[in-house]
């Protein structure tokens, strides 16, 4: 398992589309960072204070991590299906352990990706927003588990990345579209994002994403074990 996750995270580094949403994430961190930084005053009288530099990095989340997650973990298992890879890996290891490992060489990456960025700040917040760091880890592990169960269920690539992009664009919409409306529709589906779960004003409240999180990878494992492959 650690030796998929490793081989995983590796992969993901030398990606370039990874190096491409590295300079985005850490380019406009630090560009959001300098600007608050200019108006730090004017934002501690409306009572942000510090909160507002991980608040950029939140924003930038909220909008693109569903795009850059579905981007670079779109084909995380049918791929090696596709390429028949697979075969050589269940004689190495589990199934459990090649969708465990997949999700865990993910989540270290956008982990790594995550603490440079709030590095990145601490020349102008004159701080490390850990509990900042947690929300942003879990929030992104909610797409993670879901793209893996995507590319558990269809076989080809190129359909996991269309509908990827698609539900990736899909769910902010829906999820910042349920924060000001009164649409029953709209208001139920926002409970299965977790764009709900991040505008309410109890902060305990993110952490219920950890539990959609763990119920995509569950059915990735149930879906996985009966595969023909």
């Amino acid at each position: 398992m650690f030796t998929i996750c490793l081989r995983e995270f590796r992969t993901l580094f030398k990606s370039i589309r990874s190096l491409i949403i590295i300079i985005v994430l850490f380019g406009v961190t630090t560009g959001a960072a300098k600007l608050i930084s200019q108006f730090e005053a004017q934002l501690k009288d409306l009572g942000l204070g510090d909160n507002a530099y991980a608040g950029g990095l939140m924003t930038l989340l909220f909008i693109a991590s569903p795009l850059f997650v579905t981007s670079l973990s779109h084909s995380a298992i049918n791929k090696e299906i596709d390429s028949r890879t697979i075969r050589f890996l269940v004689t190495k290891t589990s199934r459990e352990s090649i969708i465990v490992g997949k999700f865990l060489g993910n989540l270290l990456f956008w982990i790594v990706c995550l603490l440079i960025a709030l590095l990145l700040i601490i020349p102008f917040s004159h701080s490390f927003f850990f509990l900042e760091l947690i929300q942003c880890i879990v929030f992104v592990s909610y797409f993670i588990g879901f793209t893996i169960f995507l590319s558990t269920i269809i076989r080809k690539p190129s359909l996991t990345m269309f509908l990827g992009i698609t539900v990736s664009i899909g769910l902010p919409i829906i999820g910042l579209w349920s924060i000001g409306t009164n649409n029953i529709l709209i208001t139920a589906l926002s409970y299965i994002t977790p764009y709900f779960y991040y505008t309410q004003e109890e902060t305990f409240f993110t952490y219920f994403t950890a539990v959609f999180t763990c119920i995509y990878l569950a059915l990735s494992l149930m879906i996985f074990r009966k595969r023909d492959l």
